[in-house]
């Protein structure tokens, strides 16, 4: 009788990595707003490339946290914390 392979778990992404994944994507439109609006003539120097680049990272990692949330959800996975109550 032959032996069945044991099914390997789905890899799940770490959470952190994916939070940090929208922060890459929000900082890179930044830069490209950025360059978007110094081509139109509003040189807003060093300063306004760090202030969109903040910005649209934190978006980023908002809205990655979202749907990353959403998918482990659907996953089965419990998002909210537990709360610990007396009986």
């Amino acid at each position: 009788m032959a032996k069945s392979k044991p099914t390997a778990p789905r890899r799940v992404a770490p959470r952190a990595l994916i939070v940090l994944g929208g922060a890459a994507l929000g900082a890179f439109w930044g830069f490209v707003m950025w360059g978007i609006t110094t081509l139109a003539g509003q040189d807003s120097g060093p300063r306004g490339l760090a202030y969109l680049m903040l910005t649209t990272a934190m978006i980023g990692c908002g809205i990655a946290a979202i749907f990353g949330a959403f998918g482990a959800r659907s996953r089965g996975e419990r998002v909210t914390p537990r709360f610990w109550r007396r009986s």
